[in-house]
């Protein structure tokens, strides 16, 4: 019974949303700009074991300049999760790293990577809530002949909320 519970758990698939503030900690731009943005993620994890899960996201990062300027960006990443309890709740880290695609006109592309800690609580048996920090790069990639802008670095705190469906 404990072999087959351990073969269900390795095969298991859980879901996160995230919503997240995201605080402008720095920038490779010299005019001192300042940032706030919004993130919105959704990602499929495959548990390997009870702790280490390994899995993909899509979402959106939407950075507002001060003056007024916007930078939307569609991030596909790469994630590795490990939780501390095997039962999902609790405090869990993460790194992920990826690319922010430009799909259409309106978004910008780059290189994206972070890290972070949650904790999640259990709501029932299938949905943690949880709330989440972290650190998010994120390279805003313009042409070398675009005259408008140049190519920068942002880098922000994370500070969000998250649903499990597990």
């Amino acid at each position: 019974m404990l072999s087959l519970n351990a073969q269900s758990q390795q095969r298991r698939l859980i879901n996160y949303t995230e919503v997240s503030a995201l605080i402008q900690n720095s920038t490779s731009l010299t005019d001192n700009s300042k940032f706030s943005g919004l993130r919105t993620r959704t990602g499929v994890t495959k548990l390997l074991d009870q702790h280490m899960g390994i899995g993909f996201a899509l979402g959106t990062d939407n950075y507002r300049k001060a003056n007024g300027a916007s930078y939307n960006t569609l991030p596909i990443t790469l994630n590795a999760s490990y939780y501390l309890n095997p039962e999902l709740t609790g405090l869990k880290v993460d790194v992920y790293g990826g690319y922010a695609v430009k799909l259409f006109n309106n978004f910008n592309k780059g290189l994206t990577a972070g890290a972070g800690l949650s904790y999640s609580i259990s709501v029932n048996k299938g949905l943690n809530l949880g709330l989440q920090t972290g650190y998010n790069y994120q390279k805003i990639d313009f042409p070398a002949n675009f005259m408008i802008d140049n190519s920068f670095d942002l880098g922000s705190i994370r500070l969000g909320l998250g649903l499990t469906f597990k």
